[in-house]
């Protein structure tokens, strides 16, 4: 049994050693910085291409296989970093039943005078002289007003008055150790309870799946539709301002939630799935739709939806017209010649081609620029291609994100009153006309409280 116990007390008291919590914590920083610098991507293009940078090709395929071996590209779901936060969290908690009993102790154990010997070893000293007739009860005043709790002991030096406030702050530490696991809990709950993936919905479908990042399908228990997406780009340019989607969630076959706008910076969340408004693309399908408004002469409007080579009729007229081309992003040069600009949808044109009693004509129409949309039989504006355009989701789900919150919440108490309501305790001996303040605690604020007291002993203003 005593070999037992004493490798009991040498596994305790390694996962007690405050070098071991230094040492994880190093460890978990070098992996957390290595996991925020390499891609994490399970595909390795991004890593390849990441490495390709600073090497040549065949050395960032050799890097590759390195960072796959030791899962450095995707760090955060590794084995070995969800061992090291285990190792923290494990090291944490008997760190703290390790030494949470001495501290409990010290609150019962009733206070006792200290020799003046050990008083006289404290880094804080003080002392003043002042002529007062009841000096020990102007000193118990100042002290009580400050909110100091005194203990009173006759010696054989005088009276000593043990002054102690906050003293139960120590505890903070216990309250700043339990957020670290809550937070440590709420994330290993994320990683291996919760989903991160993407959709690309384009408009007027939907999908009931994401895709993981492990390129698996994540069922969602419900559908998501697009009904339209759209972007707005800056002035004379082709950089994207702001895009949204208009999105539903069908259940069951029925819409539970309708009109949902999302977009960067403003997610939506359903069942404890939050959906994030992340990229977006040209993908025209077979249900895409050219929609157009059709102005008369007369100033009427008429709001047309066709398909491509589909005739549609054009209003009061004999004419039809159908759209034959399409571009996204057309350009016109300074040879008035007209060009592709990009593969987003920047300035969408269509050419339409129109046909009356067996003669056609072909024109242009581009949606960003009025002087296209003039025909010989009216006004035609070209508004946009529906159903071409994808919008991609981030999809996530953290149930352990409540704990991440609650922990936050308490590590930002514990650590206000760790740093700002420390424990003060001051050792004062008082005999005649003599007061002499000691501190335990080294200098700093300390020293200036105790001058606030000799002020307020002297009866100066402080």
């Amino acid at each position: 049994m005593g070999k037992i116990d004493k490798w009991n007390d040498k596994v305790w008291n390694f996962f007690a050693s405050v070098d071991l919590a230094v040492a994880l914590f190093i460890i978990i920083s070098i992996g957390a910085a290595i996991g925020t610098v390499i891609p994490q991507s399970i595909e390795p293009e991004p890593v390849i291409k990441f490495f390709s940078k600073f090497m040549s090709i065949s050395s960032a395929h050799k890097a590759y296989e390195i960072v796959s071996l030791f899962d450095l590209n995707n760090v955060y779901h590794s084995w070995w970093f969800t061992f090291l936060l285990f190792m923290f969290a494990l090291n944490l908690i008997v760190c703290s039943i390790d030494r949470l009993p001495s501290i409990l102790k010290s609150f019962k154990t009733p206070p006792k005078p200290y020799p003046l010997e050990i008083l006289e070893k404290m880094p804080i000293k003080s002392t003043i002289e002042i002529n007062y007739d009841k000096i020990l009860e102007k000193l118990k005043e100042v002290f009580k007003k400050k909110g100091f709790f005194l203990h009173l002991f006759e010696t054989k030096d005088g009276v000593q008055i043990q002054a102690k406030k906050w003293s139960k702050t120590r505890l903070a530490v216990y309250l700043t150790h339990l957020s670290i696991l809550l937070i440590l809990a709420g994330a290993l709950m994320g990683t291996f309870f919760g989903f991160r993936g993407s959709m690309n919905i384009v408009e007027g479908t939907g999908l009931s799946f994401a895709i993981s990042d492990e390129g698996k399908a994540i069922p969602l228990g419900f559908e998501v539709i697009c009904d339209n997406f759209e972007v707005e780009y800056y002035e004379n340019s082709g950089i994207p301002k702001a895009y949204r989607s208009y999105l539903r969630i069908i259940e069951n076959g029925q819409p539970v939630k309708e009109n949902i706008v999302i977009e960067v910076n403003h997610p939506f969340t359903y069942k404890g799935i939050t959906f994030y408004q992340a990229s977006y693309g040209f993908q025209p399908t077979e249900h895409a739709e050219f929609r157009f408004s059709y102005i008369d002469k007369k100033g009427k409007t008429y709001n047309i939806n066709t398909r491509f080579e589909e005739k549609f009729k054009i209003p009061g007229t004999s004419v039809t017209a159908s759209v034959i081309d399409f571009s996204p992003a057309l350009g016109v040069d300074e040879a008035g010649r007209l060009f592709n600009m990009a593969t987003d949808m920047i300035n969408p044109a269509v050419l339409v081609v129109f046909e009356e009693k067996g003669k056609q004509t072909q024109q242009w129409i581009l949606s960003k620029i009025p002087e296209t949309w003039e025909t010989p039989y009216g006004r035609l504006r070209f508004n946009e291609l529906w159903g071409a355009q994808y919008t991609g989701l981030q999809v996530r789900q953290d149930p352990g994100v409540p704990l991440i919150y609650v922990g936050s919440i308490l590590m930002c108490i514990g650590l206000f009153i760790c740093l700002f309501l420390r424990p003060l305790n001051y050792f004062v001996t008082v005999s005649k006309n003599k007061i002499t303040f000691y501190s335990p605690t080294s200098k700093g604020m300390i020293e200036k409280h105790i001058d606030e007291i000799i002020k307020e002993m002297k009866g100066d203003k402080a």
